[in-house]
């Protein structure tokens, strides 16, 4: 063995002593991050180690002991990583583990090979899959989920809100930063030949990458994956907790999969579809063509359900939205209830495209995000169209970047006449920021300015996104307008409720201005999905992550309205609907022209109360449990997703003419 490594040890005594004053003070950071002193003691006795000892691998070793040394590496770069994640392995499972050995393994012959040298590949990746671990641990904080593989394409968004967050590290998670520092100095006290490739080395490399692309594959195609036993967690660190990170990753890669929709079949889908909807009416009259405002309000939840959980709290002269609550669904002018989102704490593009294209979450991958992966410029068909055949000046308003969510070209394909981004709010005064963010009543002033200067006699429609309560809610010198005491820890409630209590009244304001106009005008307000307030959901709806779906619903209900200047009405208009049928309802309202697909869509939500990516709601509130791999659905139901996938993924095969308006 002598021949293979050498193990130096300098046995100087001052040498001794300041390398075990530099332990003990590991020790001490060790033990104050953790109550088990076990690690702040192995903390500073592999500091000792690595600083007084030195080892040293030959030349001569043979090509199989560094692939050993590459498998050891892989083990402990993967455990600290899980550290800092703050996960842990505990409940992976032994096939699992493996895995993710092999594929963090598989990442550093990838690097050896290209770099010739095994300490260097090693270091890379500690520091890559460190850089990952906190950025999973940071993400899960700002959205309470992990991150999935889809969120690579989307990582100018993600940037482009990260500064609205108050992040900080858990204990463990810097623990584990400084277990990967501990070990890279591990590393780079070991000593390597200093001409260490070989063709033998390089093949040891190659043959080790490949093993590991070979097990993506496997992960990917979820081979065995009885056997395996993926587990489907999205909550804070489930997934790496149960499947590892980068097992959990792949498996995540593999969830984006398109499939092929059972019994789908193009020769029949357009006459099983005209079969449904019937004949078409052909009303005749003159149209009514009243203006159209449509907003999507940002994190705009039930906040009696937070106010609930806040037990009593909140002093009894506060209103929280005093304006919409005001607002009765038994007035002529006002239809108004709850209605199932797709997502949770974030990913709002999903929300808007399902309310401007009629489309489901519940017919595409879950935790993937459309408008960054799926939509094109040949697959949008939106309620835009439909405005814009109407003759309607149609405006998109976003006081964001137009990056996010690639929404500068998504509106492009969607066809609006103007679009308004946050370059457009630029000249505004500082009192019309809150939070940091264009506020709500600076969107609703630049809605009545495009409205004042539209041209005499041209209806006006215009879709809204506001941004002023996204989340990240500890703003510093914020003046709170729902003044309370916090409650057990979930500090950010009381910003939040100020934030939408701050809504309520910019809303108020907005409807007031459109009731002394001549000019009919319809406002819809709806929030995209509920905050992620350090999993208070769970709290204040006393759901578990464990509990059935039908609980978890309870936490992607979010409010609707429908207000107008004047009697309005729709038959089809339920407390309980989904995001995706109010563009419908409102369709209706204002008689547009519809596509084949549009009625559709309004046959089926008189066959179905409600849908979201979880499952679906009947008329009788009976709740059917239903997702993109494990669909449960009824025959319209199967329809819906038999058209949806035409529209989205069938390039050589989509017809075009049941999204496509009508000719004249």
């Amino acid at each position: 063995m002598n021949d293979w490594f050498n193990l130096n040890w300098d046995k100087k005594k001052l040498h001794i002593l300041i390398y075990a004053v530099i332990a003990f003070v590991f020790y001490g950071i060790g033990k104050s991050l953790t109550d088990w002193d076990t690690i702040g003691f192995f903390t500073g006795l592999a500091v000792f180690l690595i600083l007084e000892f030195r080892l040293e691998i030959k030349r001569e070793s043979p090509v199989l002991i560094r692939a050993i040394l590459l498998c050891g590496m892989a083990f402990l770069i993967f455990i600290i990583m899980q550290m800092t994640i703050s996960c842990g392995v505990l409940l992976i499972g032994i096939v699992k583990f493996a895995m993710n050995i092999i594929l963090v393994g598989g990442l550093i012959a990838l690097f050896w090979l290209i770099t010739g040298k095994l300490k260097a590949a090693a270091i890379i990746v500690t520091v890559l899959t460190q850089v990952l671990a906190v950025a999973n641990h940071l993400v899960v904080q700002a959205r309470s989920f992990e991150i999935q593989f889809s969120d690579f394409f989307s990582l100018g968004t993600a940037a482009g809100v990260a500064d609205q967050y108050a992040f900080e590290l858990s204990d463990r998670t810097l623990l584990g930063i400084i277990w990967a520092v501990v070990f890279i100095f591990l590393l780079a006290k070991t000593k390597f030949p200093h001409r260490e490739r070989t063709w033998r080395t390089t093949a040891c490399s190659a043959v080790c990458a490949l093993i590991a692309l070979g097990f993506v594959g496997i992960i990917y195609s979820q081979f065995a994956s009885g056997f395996i036993a993926y587990q489907d967690k999205y909550w804070k660190y489930r997934g790496s907790e149960r499947n590892g990170f980068f097992v959990n990753m792949v498996y995540s890669a593999s969830a984006t999969r398109i499939i092929k929709p059972e019994g789908y079949n193009t020769d029949t889908l357009a006459e099983k579809t005209q079969d449904y909807i019937g004949e078409n009416d052909g009303e005749d009259g003159e149209k009514k063509r009243p203006n159209v405002i449509v907003i999507m309000n940002e994190t705009f939840s039930d906040v009696h359900h937070i106010a609930e959980f806040m037990g009593g709290y909140i002093p009894s002269d506060i209103e929280l939205t005093p304006f919409l609550d005001s607002l009765s669904d038994e007035a002529p002018n006002v239809i108004k209830g709850h209605a199932l989102s797709s997502v949770y704490g974030g990913n709002t593009a999903n929300s808007e495209l399902e309310f401007l294209s009629g489309l489901s979450i519940q017919f595409i991958p879950r935790n993937t995000v459309a408008y960054n992966l799926y939509i094109q410029e040949d697959n949008s068909f939106t309620i835009v169209n439909s405005f814009n055949e109407a003759g309607y000046k149609t405006v998109s308003i976003h006081p964001e970047n137009p990056t996010n969510w690639q929404r500068k070209y998504i509106y492009e394909y969607f066809n609006f006449d103007t679009t308004v981004f946050k370059d457009d709010f630029a000249s505004i005064p500082d009192e019309d920021y809150y939070r940091g963010h264009v506020s709500d009543a600076a969107v609703y002033d630049k809605i009545i300015d495009l409205y004042e200067n539209m041209e005499d006699d041209q209806p006006f429609f215009t879709f809204a996104i506001t941004m002023q309560n996204h989340s990240g809610y500890s703003t510093p010198g914020f003046e709170y307008t729902v003044d309370m005491a916090e409650k057990n820890g979930y500090f950010g409630i009381r910003e939040y409720l100020s934030a939408i209590n701050n809504s309520d009244a910019a809303f108020k304001e907005l409807v007031e201005y459109f009731e002394k106009q001549d000019e009919e005008t319809i406002i819809v307000f709806f929030g995209d999905h509920q905050p992620s307030l350090a999993n208070i959901a769970q709290k204040f709806y006393g759901v578990e992550d464990d509990d059935p779906t039908l609980l978890q619903e309870s936490k992607y209900v979010v409010p609707y309205v429908f207000w107008a200047n004047y009697e309005i009405d729709c038959d089809r208009a339920t407390p309980l609907t989904s995001i995706n049928f109010l563009s419908s309802w409102l369709r209706d309202m204002v008689d547009l022209p519809e596509t084949p697909f549009n009625k559709f869509v309004d046959c089926v939500n008189r066959d179905v109360m409600a849908i979201n990516a979880m499952g679906w709601f009947d008329h009788d509130y009976n709740f059917h449990e239903s997702d993109y791999s494990n669909p449960n659905l009824s025959d319209p139901l199967k329809l819906y997703s038999h058209l949806q996938y035409n529209m989205l993924f069938d390039k050589d095969e989509k017809i075009t003419e049941l999204f496509s308006l009508p000719k004249e």
